[in-house]
Order: structure tokens, then sequence, then C-alpha cells
């Protein structure tokens, strides 16, 4: 091979086909090639998520504005340099703004996925009016320099509290109702039909959690006549932890889906890839939740718990590692370029 400082040269093959090579013997097209197809991603990641109705944009919107105030306020958390946690931080406006935006994101995929029908208005305006209210309330009392959860202090601070518990309830009505619709109308595929299902059957699951700690901070409160600086289960159960799960199967399981959509395999193929994963999650999240029920930290499982807990990460990294094995740009292959 001669080497040249102006660049690499065509190297013959036996086939008569010379592939462009960099001194280091790799394409010098590789990084550009790479760049595109991950754009080409992007673009039908975006053409299949993308709101497409007035419902579904009225959703993308709430969750755009909610993830563009958990960003703004993790500035300022960075610069404000404050404790992130307690009863008054910025961790609440910046995760509470970005998981409830997320969700909203989340549900314009899914009603992507079903009939369009002017009552479709309904799960919208919940999901997105009631997760609103509850970050920009959340946010309000941060820059009063109050607790936004279980704060009785003033009559003000009694009636945020009181709105935030039932705008919330709000939001769960939403997913139940967008659960049923999709139990029994769902247009997409059979394996974005399990995602949607088992993301919004753990988001109820999460609701359910999220009211055993809302009782668990009411007692506290009562007993100590402020809020809580945090609620555990028990001993040391990572009630947090086992909520934020629930809350987010939904979008990791959507993903796989979205995924699966972009270079679908065969229809079986599909589904048990998805049941997979699925059940892997599920693993994962019956593991944390027992524990912290069960009063232990997430870090001190029972040996059973732990292993269940292993299982499901290795079925939801081995099902995303085909999908990502498909998409990827040259995964498995080396590009090979004809010169005339």
């Amino acid at each position: 091979m001669v080497r040249t400082i102006l660049g690499p040269l065509p190297v013959p093959t036996p086939g008569g086909v010379r592939r462009v090579t960099s001194l280091g013997g790799r394409s010098p097209y590789g990084a550009v090639i790479a760049s595109l197809a991950m754009s080409e991603i992007f673009r039908q990641v975006w053409l299949a998520v993308r709101p497409v109705t007035a419902q579904q944009r009225f959703l993308w919107w709430c969750g755009t504005l909610m993830l563009v105030s958990g960003a703004a306020h993790a500035v300022v958390a960075v610069v404000d340099w404050a404790p992130w946690w307690g009863t008054v931080s910025w961790r609440k406006p910046v995760v509470f703004g970005m998981s409830l935006g997320i969700l909203a994101w989340s549900a314009v995929w899914v009603l992507r996925q079903l009939p369009v029908r002017r009552w479709g208005w309904l799960p919208a305006w919940l999901l997105g009016a009631g997760s609103a209210v509850e970050v920009v309330l959340i946010t309000m009392q941060r820059w009063r320099g109050e607790a936004s959860h279980f704060n009785y202090r003033t009559g003000l601070d009694t009636a945020v509290w009181s709105v935030m518990s039932k705008a919330i309830i709000l939001v769960v009505l939403a997913v139940a109702m967008l659960l049923v619709w999709s139990l029994v109308r769902f247009q997409g595929t059979p394996a974005a039909r399990i995602a949607v299902v088992v993301g919004l059957a753990a988001i109820l699951a999460s609701g359910y959690i999220g009211y055993d700690i809302a009782a668990e901070g009411e007692a506290a409160a009562a007993a100590t006549g402020q809020a809580p600086e945090t609620i555990v289960f028990g001993a040391a159960g990572s009630a947090k932890l086992a909520h934020a799960l629930g809350m987010h199967a939904l979008q990791v399981l959507g993903l796989l889906a979205v995924g699966l959509g972009l270079r679908p395999l065969p229809t079986r193929t599909q589904i048990w890839l998805m049941l997979l994963a699925a059940a892997g999650y599920a693993s994962v999240y019956a593991a944390v939740t027992a524990t912290a029920y069960a009063g232990r930290a997430w870090t001190s499982p029972t040996a059973p718990l732990a292993l269940l807990a292993l299982a499901g990460v290795v079925a939801v990294v081995a099902a995303s590692a085909v999908v990502a094995g498909r998409l990827l740009p040259g995964a498995g292959r080396q590009r090979v370029g004809v010169m005339e």
C-alpha cells in the first residue's frame, strides 16, 4: 500500500473491487455514514411518535413545557448549589417536570395507535392538565421556599397540597382510561400493544405505591407537625425508587417497540422479544417493590429477590441488544466502497 500525505489510496482486491481505506486501515467515510444513519434513525423515531391530531398536539405541548421547566430548574439548581435532597429543594421541580413531561410525550405515542375519537379529549385533558397543575404548584412552592408535599403550615400551603393530591388523581384516571382503550381498540403492532398495556399497568401500580407513600407522609406530618424529610417503608424501604420504576416502564418498553418497528423482524419474533423485555422489567419492578415493602434498602435485597432482579435486567438488556444490533449502522458488517 502506498502512503501519501494527500490521504488514503484505493486498495485493490482479488475481485476487482477497490476498497477505500484510511492510513489506519479504516474507511474514512465510516463516521459520516454512521452519523447519517443515526440521523435517519432519529427521524424515523420522530415520525413514529410525533403528534398528528389536536389531542396529541395538546399533550405534546404540555409535555414539552414541563420538560423545559424541569431542564431550566436543573440549571437553577446547579447555579444555586443548594442541597439536592430535603423538603425544600430544586430536585422536586426538576424530577416532577421531567417525569410528568415524559409521561405526556409517551401518551402521545399511545394515542397514535388508538382510533381518533372526540371523547379522546377526556384522557388528554386529564393527563395534560393534571400533570401541568402538579408541576406548577410544586415549582411555585420551591420558589416560595416552602415544602410542596404534606405541608400544613399555613392556609395557602394546605390548599396547595390539597389541590396537588387531587390533580394527581386526574392523571391516574387518564392512565386507566388509556389502558382500557388500549385493551379493546389498539391499532398498533402486537409488540407495541404489549408495551403499552404493560407500561400503563405499571404506572397504575406505581400510583398505588404513591398512595402508600402519601399515607406514610401524612402519618409522619401528623406525628411531627411538619413535612417529613424523606419517606421510607419500614426501616429503609426505598419507596421512591419503586414508584419511579413503575412510572417509567412505558418509556423503556415503548422505545423498544418503536425500535422494533423501524426494521421489523417477523411478527412472532417481535412478540417474543417484547414479552422477554416486559417480563424482565416486571421482574426488576417486582423485586425492587417487594424489597421496599419488606423495609430493606434496595441495595440489600434478599438472595431470591436479587436473583429475580438480575434475571430481569439480563432479559431487558438481551432484548434491547437485539433491537440495537439491527438499528446501529455497520453492526457486524464491514463497509465497502465500490469504485469505477
